[in-house]
């Protein structure tokens, strides 16, 4: 299939995977109101008690996703990847005819096993293509593709707020999972079918990875690599992975950072009715269009300036590695003064708003420092299964309990916020929400934002230790990174 011959190509089809991936994420959070109703109406339970609930929705994908990513990462040492892809995906267009029908028969149960199906869908996809992206990307641009990777999850998160929120005004939130199940069936055929076989082979059988491993045998008889890839088991690799102090302070800012981001993802239209800032009408469609437009400016920005201030030392992978970290921890130090900004400003719906904008762009610019540092804290083959259990471990301390303390919170400082019917019998965020709740509100912001602080100090680590590296590294041998792009790969493992 003549479209599909090229490493452009194939990273537009890609993206747009991505983009739906991360529409089907925005659909809940993007009908806050009519998922609360059904919730109430399904499980008999108060309005005062519902955010709990849907907090479990969310959670539910992110533990699936978690577990899954792992186990896809591991397989793509020796699997082909696109063949793990296209399985991952039509578990994803399964798990939207169940996210769909049950509201016909009215079933929470098979809406949660819905998010938990789509969970595992989507981990095959996200722990494979980053490590993809960076071996076969132009070498001069590798970060900024990640970036635009990056990109595609803010956009498809805005269109899933708004889209979700019109399908809910609309047809129906059910609808919506349908269609977007409807659009996603062809994409998984095409990973399937039409990937040529040059770009779709399994990490451990690189050419390039296997020419690199050949040359530092011959250059350094101590070097564990040869061994290590002639038997890989998943406790090998695991225990390899995690001997990375650079893989823990990366995972674990990335999980501070995940765990604010997913609350304000969850909850976010609801605070911004809530407190005043934006109507319901207007809540999810102009809070997703701040994500949306950060997410494009930040992601592929900070991509651009880690290839910018490697230019002409784009080989020296120590380097690459403290120009990231360095970028990631300063990025996120401005995104952390923003956001309290904003805070501050909650009672002017502009100002709240523009500082809620630039704080969001400079944390999406972490977005490819923090992949980058990731894949350079582990050898090559390994990347898949690093950026795999990288995710599983932000998720598990990020995504998956953010929504329920979030929820939680939300549930005891502002009780009065679930959703009501009005004399039209229309679902609507209850009215007292804004004259007793705000302050509750403006508390689980605060708690969100004061998490952030975590990964401002865990990426000053990573910071640390890799200019402590840069330091204290001998002159290496160049040997080969991909195709086109040398790289200076002895000690490439921290």
């Amino acid at each position: 299939m003549a479209p599909f011959e090229s490493i452009g190509s194939i990273f537009g089809l890609v993206c747009a995977i991505n983009v739906l991936n991360y529409v089907d994420r925005g659909l809940i959070p993007g009908a806050p109101i009519q998922l609360q109703a059904f919730v109430q109406s399904v499980l008999d339970v108060p309005p005062e008690n519902v955010s709990v609930y849907i907090g479990l929705l969310v959670s539910a994908f992110i533990a699936a996703y978690s577990i899954f990513i792992c186990v896809f990462g591991y397989l793509s040492i020796r699997h082909r990847p696109f063949h793990l892809v296209s399985i991952g995906l039509f578990l994803w267009v399964l798990a939207s005819a169940l996210s769909g029908i049950s509201k016909t028969v009215a079933s929470y149960p098979l809406l949660l096993t819905g998010r938990f199906v789509s969970g595992i869908g989507e981990s095959a996809f996200q722990a494979i293509m980053p490590p993809f992206i960076d071996q076969h990307a132009p070498s001069e641009k590798r970060t900024f593709w990640l970036g635009l990777f990056g990109a595609a999850i803010s956009v498809g998160t805005a269109i899933g707020y708004s889209y979700g929120s019109l399908m809910a005004q609309t047809a129906g939130w059910d609808i919506g999972f349908f269609v977007a199940g409807v659009v996603m069936l062809p994409l998984a055929l095409v990973c399937a079918r039409f990937i040529p076989m040059r770009f779709d082979h399994p990490m451990a059988y690189d050419p390039a990875v296997a020419t690199a491993d050949a040359l530092r045998r011959c250059i350094d008889s101590h070097s564990s690599t040869a061994d290590r890839r002639a038997s890989v088991t998943l406790l090998g690799e695991l225990a390899s992975v995690l001997r990375s102090p650079l893989f823990w302070t990366s995972t674990l800012g990335y999980a501070a950072y995940t765990f604010t981001l997913a609350g304000l993802a969850s909850f976010g239209p609801v605070i911004l009715i809530g407190t005043g800032v934006l109507s319901d009408k207007v809540a999810a469609t102009v809070f997703g269009a701040l994500v949306v437009v950060a997410g494009m400016v930040g992601a592929p920005l900070g991509g651009y300036l880690v290839d910018a201030a490697c230019r002409g030392r784009g080989t020296e992978t120590d380097f690459r590695l403290v120009v990231a970290t360095r970028l990631m921890f300063g990025l996120v130090l401005g995104g952390i003064a923003l956001a309290f900004g904003a805070w501050l400003a909650v009672d002017s719906a502009p100002a709240f708003l523009v500082c809620m904008f630039f704080s969001l762009m400079l944390l999406f610019m972490t977005q490819s420092p923090h992949q980058v540092s990731i894949l350079l804290s582990v050898e090559k083959p390994q990347r898949g299964f690093a950026t795999g259990l990288g995710l599983c471990l932000m998720h598990l301390l990020g995504d998956v309990p953010s929504p329920i303390v979030l929820g939680w919170l939300k549930d005891r400082w502002a009780p009065d916020c679930g959703s009501v019917l009005d004399h039209d019998h229309i679902e609507r965020l209850n009215p007292d929400c804004v004259l007793h709740g705000k302050t509750g509100l403006t508390r689980v912001l605060l708690f969100a934002f004061l998490w952030l602080g975590w990964a401002a100090l865990f990426w000053g680590i990573s910071y640390a230790i890799a200019h402590k590296k840069l330091r204290r590294q001998p002159k290496s041998v160049v040997l080969f990174d991909n195709y086109n792009t040398p790289v200076l790969s002895r000690n490439d493992s921290y």
